[in-house]
C-alpha cells in the first residue's frame, strides 16, 4: 500500500512527487505545498519504491504509465466527483498520463517543472544508465556522495537554499539500491506523449518551470504549453517567486473546481 497524506479541506488535488523524492522531501523544501493546510484538500504519497512505499525490482511497477495507473486508483478512492492531478517533474508526467487516460473525472492539472522529454530524453536516459552503473560497481552511498558534489538544482535555488540540497541527498540516501536500480530502468524507457495526443487533451492546465535546470528544461514547459489547448505557463528564476508557487496551485485548482460547480 503507497504512504498517503491528507490534509486540509476542499476540493481534492491528488500530488504526486518526482523521481528519487517523496512527501518528506516536498514538506521540507515547501515548494509545492503551505507548511499549514489550505483550502484544498491535498492527497499525497510516497511512489513506489520512494520514501515509505514499498518497492520492487521490476521495472514496470515504475514506469509514467504504472504510476499514471496508482495516480487515477489513489484519487478515485479519496475524492467524490472531479479532482485536480499534479505533480513535480516524474509526478507531472504520470499526472499527465493519468489525465490523458481519464479526462472526464479531471477538474485541472498542476505541472510542476516537467522532465526531460522528447528531443532531450536521449541524454537523461544516458545520465540514469551511469547512475545505474555507479549503483552496481561502488554501491548507493557513492552515489549519494557524487550527487553531493554536483546538485540537481538550478544555481539561483541553490545559492539561496543550500538545505534544498540537502533535503535531496537525504531522500536518494533513504531508497534501497536494488529497487533504484529497476526505478533507473523504467525512467530510462519513458517519455512524455506526442503533441497530436495532447492537443487533444480539453483540461486547464497549470505549468510551473524554473530557468537553468538541464533535467527539468524549460523547452519541456514550453512545448506543453503550446500543445496543451488551456494552459497556462508560469517561469520562474529566483526564490521569491518560488515562494509565491503554493499559493498559485491553490488558487488554479480552487477556480476550476468553482467553474465545474457551475456547470
Amino acid at each position: 500500500m503507497l504512504h498517503t497524506t491528507l490534509s486540509g479541506d476542499g476540493p481534492t488535488l491528488v500530488w504526486a512527487h518526482g523521481l528519487m523524492h517523496s512527501t518528506e522531501f516536498e514538506s521540507r523544501t515547501g515548494w509545492f505545498h503551505p507548511d499549514q493546510p489550505d483550502p484544498l484538500r491535498r492527497v499525497r504519497f510516497d511512489a513506489r519504491g520512494h520514501g515509505r512505499s514499498p518497492g520492487s525490482i521490476d521495472p514496470a511497477d515504475y514506469l509514467w504509465s504504472s504510476q499514471a495507473g496508482d495516480l487515477l486508483s489513489l484519487a478515485d478512492a479519496q475524492a467524490t466527483g472531479l479532482y485536480a492531478l499534479g505533480g513535480h517533474s516524474m509526478g507531472s508526467a504520470s499526472a499527465l498520463l493519468a489525465a490523458l487516460r481519464a479526462p472526464e473525472k479531471v477538474s485541472c492539472l498542476v505541472l510542476a517543472t516537467p522532465p526531460t522529454a522528447w528531443h532531450t530524453r536521449p541524454a537523461q536516459v544516458r545520465r540514469y544508465r551511469q547512475m545505474q552503473r555507479i549503483i552496481q560497481q561502488r554501491g548507493l552511498a557513492s552515489l549519494v556522495s557524487l550527487a553531493a558534489q554536483n546538485p540537481a538544482l538550478p544555481a539561483w535555488l541553490l545559492a539561496a537554499r543550500p538545505g534544498d540540497a540537502a533535503a535531496s541527498l537525504d531522500a536518494l540516501a533513504q531508497m534501497h539500491a536494488d529497487d533504484l536500480l529497476a526505478i533507473l530502468d523504467a525512467a530510462c524507457q519513458c517519455d512524455l506523449p506526442p503533441a497530436a495526443a495532447l492537443e487533444q487533451l480539453q483540461i486547464p492546465t497549470l505549468i510551473l518551470a524554473w530557468r537553468d535546470d538541464p533535467i527539468h528544461p524549460l523547452e519541456t514547459a514550453q512545448r506543453l504549453a503550446a500543445a496543451l489547448p488551456l494552459a497556462e505557463l508560469q517561469v520562474i528564476d529566483d526564490v521569491n517567486a518560488l515562494h509565491a508557487w503554493p499559493a498559485s496551485i491553490s488558487h488554479f485548482v480552487l477556480r476550476h473546481a468553482a467553474d465545474y460547480s457551475r456547470l
